[in-house]
């Protein structure tokens, strides 16, 4: 019987594929089909018990019933028919209300017929066409209403509904999309802003450095005018930094828009400008920091923001880890430009080394950034940098190096301490 099984399921697929207004006519001539066929055998019904009382009462199929149970003959002459009116017959009073019934039954039965048969048929439409649909749109309209974009409204059809559940569940996807990029736009923007605050500490701390130099030696009636102005050049030059920093990342929204515009430098203007960023740095931490410089001394062309902003990020770093003393190391050789950040910390696990430059990873047992760095304000500081570093520094770094057709690296050094290397292409 399997056959069976399958010649009736090909048929469904068919029917439930078959348009809504050709179903509606299917099912209208069916409902009309249903309805002759109700009438017909009601009244061959009716009749065969109206044929009955006929032969109980031995009349005649050539009598006529006219009413109140009467049944006359009508003769042929010519033309008409005459009425025979002594050959009337009168049936008996229970047979009279059956015969009257059923001609009753047999009118009544047209338009019952007919309306049962449309109500049957407008059911069976409904149920097999509109009820699954309309459910499922339901759902669909109801879980997107409490913001549910999971619910798939599929209903597996080629008919007008089937169209009509296919286009709600592409608005949903559409919908979900749309969600998705809003809050991918809204992580982004978080991550910006995070950065932005991260990045804006260790030029903050250089001048915060300057400043109180420039005060105690003040006091102590020991600054030079070359210097003051030195240093206040400095100053300037960070601030003028972070002024253009804080433009570029407001007028960015993904940190893949970040723009690299190369310059012309030297080599002994890319140490002087180490020189002048970690003097900043060394008012504020006891760590020791040394600078070597070494290369073809050739024309560079590389952003100096750019190269100043991931050193900054690679300091922060070393003064997290660092016990005594950071090494810097920027060497020229050929179309590259490495620039090399030591410390003296326990060094990078497995794990760091893998994972370092992955967003909003951080190593929690690290010590903070600010722990070398004196004073009540500066302590201040060390509680906001542990609140907020959000292990964005080094993603940063990465992204900024892609940019200026480069690469950062991670690895030990050989007497303890990590190597950060941020390469840049300069040619």
């Amino acid at each position: 019987m399997d056959w069976i099984d399958s010649i009736l399921e090909s048929v469904r697929i068919k029917g439930k594929n078959i348009s809504l207004q050709k179903s509606m006519i299917f099912y209208m001539l069916l409902a009309l089909l249903a309805a002759l066929g109700a009438i017909w055998f009601i009244n061959e019904i009716c009749s065969g018990y109206m044929q009955i009382i006929r032969r109980v009462n031995e009349i005649d199929d050539k009598y006529v019933y006219t009413k109140e149970g009467v049944f006359v003959f009508y003769e042929p002459n010519g033309k008409w028919n005459v009425l025979i009116a002594n050959n009337a017959i009168t049936l008996p009073e229970k047979d009279e209300r059956l015969w009257e019934f059923l001609t009753a039954i047999k009118v009544l039965s047209i338009p019952i017929c007919s309306v049962g048969a449309i109500c049957l048929v407008a059911l069976i439409y409904y149920h097999s066409k509109l009820q699954e649909p309309l459910y499922l749109l339901k759902m669909e309209m109801e879980a997107i209403g409490r913001n549910d974009l999971s619910y798939s409204c599929y209903y597996d059809s080629q008919d007008e509904m089937g169209d009509i559940c296919k286009a709600m569940d592409s608005m949903r996807c559409a919908v979900q999309k749309n969600q998705q990029g809003i809050w991918e736009l809204i992580e982004e923007q978080r991550k910006i802003n995070a950065a932005f605050a991260h990045d804006l500490r260790t030029p903050l701390t250089v001048i915060i450095g300057y400043t109180q130099m420039l005060s105690e030696y003040y006091r102590a009636g020991k600054i030079e005018e070359e210097v003051l102005l030195d240093t206040l050049t400095a100053i300037e030059k960070q601030a003028v930094r972070m002024q253009r920093f804080a433009g570029t990342m407001k007028d960015i929204h993904h940190f893949e828009m970040l723009e690299v515009e190369r310059e012309h430098h030297t080599l002994s203007a890319l140490e002087q400008e180490l020189h002048s960023f970690i003097t900043g740095l060394k008012e504020k931490t006891e760590l020791e920091f040394s600078i070597t410089v070494k290369g073809e001394e050739t024309p560079l062309f590389y952003d100096e923001n750019v190269v100043m902003e991931i050193l900054a990020n690679l300091l922060s770093n070393a003064l997290r880890y660092g016990k005594k003393k950071v090494d810097i190391i920027a060497e020229h050789q050929g179309e590259w430009l490495d620039v090399y950040v030591r410390d003296d910390g326990r060094g990078m696990t497995k794990q760091e080394l893998y994972k370092a430059d992955s967003p909003y990873y951080s190593d929690k047992t690290a010590k903070d950034t600010e722990t070398a760095v004196k004073g009540t304000a500066d302590s201040e500081a060390k509680g906001t940098e542990a609140k907020e570093h959000m292990g964005l520094g080094l993603t940063i770094c990465k992204i900024l190096c892609k940019k200026h057709g480069g690469q950062i690296s991670f690895s030990n050094s050989m007497i303890g301490g990590a190597i950060v290397c941020a390469r840049f292409r300069v040619n």
